[in-house]
């Protein structure tokens, strides 16, 4: 298992990959609707701020288990967004 720090790293990285994608389509991409995306953001912030606090608060006794349904409802998370976010300007 990975350390708790750089575990960190890797979802601020991932949350701050897909917020800049944001805000370049924002930005430059004509006729998107703000609000949308700004609603996005947001919960990509929210969903850094959940995991990162989850990863602090490891349950004691069986991590291997914690770890997979973390990766597995992170996963999730992420993929739904990247959905959202595929989906803007159809």
């Amino acid at each position: 298992m990975a350390s708790r720090r750089n575990l960190k790293k890797v979802i601020s990285d991932i949350i701050g990959d897909i917020l800049s994608e944001c805000i370049i389509y924002a930005n430059y991409v004509p006729g998107v609707d703000e609000k949308e995306v700004s609603d996005l953001m947001l919960e990509l912030l929210d969903i850094d701020e959940e995991f990162i606090a989850r990863i602090s608060h490891t349950e004691p006794g069986n991590a291997k288990k914690y770890y997979r349904a973390f990766y597995a409802d992170f996963d999730n998370r992420i993929n739904a967004v990247i959905d959202r976010f595929n989906n803007l300007k159809k």
